[in-house]
């Protein structure tokens, strides 16, 4: 029999690696877990330098009190100088100052080395600063870290306090206004207008209704407060808007007027509506007296009068609501007023017809007796 070869036997595969690369491996994964583990170290520093930030703080104090605006929270826990102005006029001058404003925050200057201010704007106007101070306490690895201290608020307290206590009177021009008990003189008025919402198409013989403006600093209203008199003596109703701080006093109406021609009015327009719907017993002569028959009015009644148009109140015709008011004397010789009421028309053989009227009614002096000469529909 043959002899039997021994197998060699197969050594280790590491052990067939040549030192050297056994070596390069090993000191290069080392390398490698150094780095890995340097920068976790690095990263870990990172974030925990970044959150002690102080903009992280101002950040949430902004959100808080400012976006949006929080004007009680503000009011109670900001630091500020106001005088004795209250919560309700502090927010009205805050809103004021911020308008349509968008409210942003940016880092300040402070001369305290051991203190952070954030710049609070509404647009270009600095409105408040949050002031971070240094902490005692640190970050892990002794990074400094910073505590909300307060919010200053910036009010321009000299100005606003003297807008605060300065209020506008606006008044008719002819009118007596007194302050406090004390009659306020021409120096007061600062400027003028023409008020446009009343009788707004007037003839052009009536002067316009014109208001002056006074402005008065210094009061508070009381001690006698606001008072304003018609040329006749009657005391106006004055409206305060508290927005504005400014005092509007009423036309004053004749009631003299009101009393020696609130009929004669009445009577003259319900004959007119009368008239032009057909109704029985009511002729243009019952009327005519009533009209100046050579204006403008007079000659819209003739013309009505035939339209086709006009309903037919055969069965007669009521009025219910009449109001007759507003008598003002614009000269010595021209007044007006306003009339309204419902007007129900009874048809025969049909439903009533209801209809409402209401006219601003001139005026004038014709031949020592007032005759209307112009109106329009309100």
């Amino acid at each position: 029999m043959g002899k039997k070869k021994k197998k060699k036997k197969k050594g280790n595969r590491i052990s067939n690696i040549p030192v050297f690369y056994l070596i390069y491996l090993t000191v290069t994964a080392a390398i490698i877990f150094a780095v890995v583990m340097a920068m976790q170290v690095v990263r870990s520093r990172l974030a925990e330098y970044e959150q002690a930030q102080p903009k992280y703080v101002a950040e949430e104090v902004f959100s808080r009190y400012f976006q949006p605006i929080d004007y009680a929270s503000l009011l109670a826990d900001a630091e500020y100088e106001a005088g004795d102005a209250g919560a309700d006029e502090l927010t009205e001058y805050l809103s004021n100052e911020i308008g349509d404003s968008r409210l942003t925050y940016s880092v300040g200057s402070s001369n305290d080395e051991d203190e952070v201010k954030y710049i609070v704007k509404a647009g270009q106007k600095q409105l408040a600063a949050i002031v971070l101070n240094l902490s005692d306490t640190k970050t892990r690895h002794g990074y400094d870290t910073y505590d909300f201290s307060h919010i200053d608020l910036y009010l321009n307290t000299g100005a606003y306090l003297e807008k605060m206590s300065e209020c506008t009177i606006e008044a008719p021009s002819d009118y007596l206004v007194t302050v406090g008990g004390n009659m306020l003189s021409g120096e007061f008025v600062t400027s003028g207008y023409v008020r446009e919402d009343i009788l707004q198409y007037s003839p052009s013989d009536v002067p316009s209704i014109e208001y002056s403006v006074y402005t008065v600093s210094g009061f508070d209203g009381t001690a006698g407060g606001v008072v304003v008199t018609s040329p006749d003596g009657v005391q106006a109703q004055v409206n305060f808007d508290e927005k504005t701080n400014t005092y509007k006093a009423d036309l004053v109406y004749d009631e003299q007027l009101a009393a020696d021609y609130a009929d004669f009015v009445t009577s003259a327009i319900e004959g007119y509506a009368a008239y032009i719907q057909g109704a029985q017993n009511v002729s243009l002569e019952s009327i005519k007296g009533y009209y100046d028959t050579s204006s403008k009015v007079y000659s819209e009644i003739l013309s009505m009068s035939g339209d086709e148009w006009m309903v037919n109140a055969g069965g007669g015709i009521d009025f219910t609501d009449v109001q007759a008011g507003e008598f003002y004397a614009h000269t010595s010789d021209i007044f007006s007023c306003h009339i309204s009421f419902t007007q129900h028309i009874h048809r025969a053989g049909s439903e009533d017809y209801i209809d409402t009227i209401s006219k601003y009614v001139f005026l004038h002096l014709v031949n020592g007796g007032y005759k209307i000469y112009y109106w329009y529909n309100a």
